[in-house]
């Protein structure tokens, strides 16, 4: 299931139009069903919920916490909604629905969110005073970028409104649909223009010309621009009318005044608009020249064209002035010139509604709804080609990465489990670190029978970073995965993770891992990647992910300079935490199906455990001291013993299953505790650690100690005395 949330939306033309017509047509599409939810004022609740579920019975209509500047607290309420209906994705309308939506899905609750983006909200919020609250128009441009950036994908009414989110929000992304407001079901299509009763109702004769302005009042229509381009065009002629289609409002109140025969305002029913549209001879559509306006889709324009009524805009009124111009669908009106109302012909009536009912409808945007629905599932997926990626060609869009050293009896499985993905278009990079088996020759003959197989032997070994950082160099795809030479991919690895990454602007993704022994499915151990901070969980060594569960942005990596070659061990915490302080990273957790299989087998174990600890407990020192300065700065410094705790004891447990001696056990703990650490550590943190020796080389062990401890040593912000 899929939910369409909005959040203090009410009941009105635009919302039927735009919003229930909308989910009505998408659940007579193919795919997950959609349920709208709707949070709505407390003020007249009652009315608009039975408005609403007149409309759609199906419809979950829910009170708002009182007060815009509460707006957060609402949270509760979409928490119960997925907890009730499981969702898949969800579709939210506007920044603050969309806020609530990533809430849920980073908490894993939810695996898509959709930004379904009707204006550009910062910018309307500052020009037109929506609320008179600085604070909180603040706090909704903040939420925009949060939701131009955060969201798995955006639909933008305009093309104008993706420019503005580029050069306002810096977006770099293809991920987004553009689909205009589009006609309401309530407009009929009738091609033929029919007598309302309008003209006679008002005394105005069949030859009079009706220009005509449909929509609310609200300060970004910008009536007061329609009184000074209205008034010299119907002081010029008597035959000249002006009809209002309004809520009132001191400018048709003035202009009634002073043309009491050729002015007139009407307040009707939506579904009664387009009737009295018909009577009509051309639309007004006069918006201020503003960002609000620039980026606008009004529904207005569109319900013009369905009448057959050619369109007098603004210019950078959304793309709509720019059509009007180049498909002569009225014209540009501005300031300076007076204004022109000519009386369309029946032909251009019909081309005019024509029009709207090949561009301006639900169905006209079909492929854009189904790439919807598709990208909302539990599991994405994407049209071949995709529409965010806007190469055709041939050439690889993954690289897979692989050092390999002596894994001549694993690697043919890996290379198999490449080579069966759903999506052909990978490249296979094997970096071998001067294997001493038969793994050069056997890959040698894999890559003559694949072209997309490609070896790389080193002259000398130069350890498993140095080999990756080769392949990365090497890579030519988009995107890049890294795989161990014995460790196995779903069939659908590549085209899951594609389905994701094309065209979001993220720098990585995560998904799922599985780990086994034999053969995948035979231990259900899972590694799911969802955190509420992963940077803190690095930090503390309580790791969200491993080296293969990422995709990777080639260019991000490279701007990374891939993995660090002093680490023999903890590369991948290393890489993943220095990918995380980067600014401006962008990147995502998902709770999905495992789609690749980290192997845990015997081979693996080494024949010198003294060495091996030696590699971890350097690399461990390593880390703390190359991030000290950035986990001080954001208040984890205390998380850093994490991986000393978590590396002890893994030193522990060999010296008391007699793997390596006490005296071997001293040597490590002083590689592992220099003086640089333990001097700043404080004296019940030295005691904790006194303590984690003399419990855990004891013959019986008590669950939940170590991890007792583990929390006290990681607790708090401080580590020093």
């Amino acid at each position: 299931m899929i939910i369409y949330l909005t959040y203090n939306d009410q009941p009105s033309g635009v919302y039927w139009s735009q919003v229930t017509d909308v989910v009505d047509h998408l659940n007579a599409l193919q795919g997950d069903q959609v349920r709208l939810v709707a949070l709505i004022s407390l003020r007249g609740y009652l009315r608009s919920r039975r408005r609403i579920r007149q409309r759609m019975p199906r419809a979950i209509v829910l009170p708002m916490v009182p007060r815009q500047n509460n707006w957060r607290a609402n949270w509760i309420w979409v928490w119960l909604i997925c907890r009730l209906l499981r969702p898949s994705g969800m579709i939210a309308r506007g920044v603050f629905a969309t806020a609530l939506a990533l809430r849920m899905r980073d908490s894993g609750l939810l695996h898509q969110v959709c930004f379904d983006a009707r204006a550009a909200y910062g910018a309307e919020w500052q020009e037109y005073r929506v609320v008179d609250d600085d604070r909180l128009i603040t706090e909704c441009a903040e939420l925009e970028r949060d939701a131009v950036h955060g969201a798995d994908l955006r639909i933008a009414v305009s093309q104008a409104l993706v420019r503005h989110w580029r050069e306002r929000f810096d977006y770099a992304a293809t991920r987004h649909l553009v689909i205009p407001c589009t006609l309401g079901r309530s407009v009929e299509r009738s091609q033929e223009k029919q007598a309302s009763g309008l003209r006679a109702d008002l005394g105005w004769s069949e030859s009079d010309t009706i220009l005509v302005y449909s929509g609310t009042a609200v300060g970004w229509q910008s009536l007061e621009l329609a009184e000074r381009l209205v008034s010299p065009w119907l002081h010029g002629a008597a035959d000249r009318r002006m009809l209002f289609l309004s809520n009132e409002h001191a400018v048709i109140t003035r202009l009634e005044a002073r043309f009491p025969s050729q002015v007139a305002r009407r307040w009707v029913d939506h579904a009664q608009v387009r009737s009295l549209l018909l009577d009509c001879d051309a639309g007004l559509l006069l918006r201020e020249d503003r960002i609000t306006n620039q980026v606008a889709s009004p529904t207005k324009f569109a319900e013009y064209l369905s009448a057959g009524l050619p369109v007098l805009i603004s210019e950078r009124v959304g793309d709509f002035s720019r059509m009007v111009q180049q498909e002569g669908l009225g014209s540009l009106v501005q300031e300076a010139e007076p204004l022109v109302v000519p009386k369309p012909s029946r032909e251009e009536s019909r081309r005019l509604m024509e029009l709207a009912n090949t561009r301006f409808t639900k169905e006209a945007y079909d492929k854009s709804y189904g790439i919807l629905k598709a990208c909302m599932a539990t599991e994405p997926s994407l049209p071949n080609p995709s529409p965010f990626r806007p190469d055709a060609g041939t050439e690889p869009l993954i690289s897979v990465v692989v050092p390999s050293y002596n894994k001549q009896g694993f690697i043919g499985d890996m290379v198999r489990s490449v080579q069966r993905q759903s999506m052909p278009r990978w490249e296979l990079i094997v970096v071998d670190d001067r294997s001493t088996d038969e793994t050069v020759p056997m890959l040698r003959a894999m890559a003559e029978a694949d072209a997309r197989i490609t070896v790389e032997p080193l002259e000398t070994n130069r350890g498993a970073n140095h080999c990756r950082n080769l392949g990365i160099e090497l890579a030519r795809a988009p995107y890049i995965i890294f795989l161990d030479a014995d460790d196995l991919l779903a069939p659908d690895c590549f085209e899951r993770r594609l389905a994701v990454m094309d065209g979001s602007g993220m720098h990585f993704s995560v998904s799922t891992m599985e780990v086994f022994r034999t053969a995948p499915g035979d231990s259900g151990q899972r590694w799911v990647p969802v955190t509420r901070d992963a940077l803190r969980d690095f930090f503390r060594h309580q790791l969200p992910w491993q080296t293969m569960q990422p995709i990777w942005d080639r260019a991000f990596l490279r701007a990374l300079h891939g993995f660090d070659t002093a680490f023999s061990r903890h590369q991948d915490v290393e890489l993943h935490t220095r990918a995380l302080l980067m600014p401006g990273v962008r990147y995502r957790m998902r709770r999905t199906e495992p789609d690749c299989f980290y192997r845990i087998a015997e081979e693996r174990k080494v024949i010198d455990p003294r060495r091996l600890l030696t590699s971890f407990a350097a690399s461990a020192v390593l880390y703390v001291l190359k991030f000290k300065g950035e986990a001080a700065l954001k208040g984890h410094s205390a998380q850093l013993l994490g991986i000393i705790h978590r590396t002890y004891l893994q030193l522990l447990l060999y010296a008391k299953l007699g793997r390596i001696d006490r005296a071997t056990l001293d040597e490590l703990e002083k590689v592992l505790l220099p003086e640089e650490i333990w001097s700043s550590l404080t004296g019940m943190k030295r005691a904790l650690i006194r303590f984690t020796r003399w419990y855990n080389l004891l013959p019986v062990r008590v669950p939940g100690i170590n991890l007792a401890v583990f929390r006290l040593l990681t607790s708090g912000g401080r580590t020093t005395a």
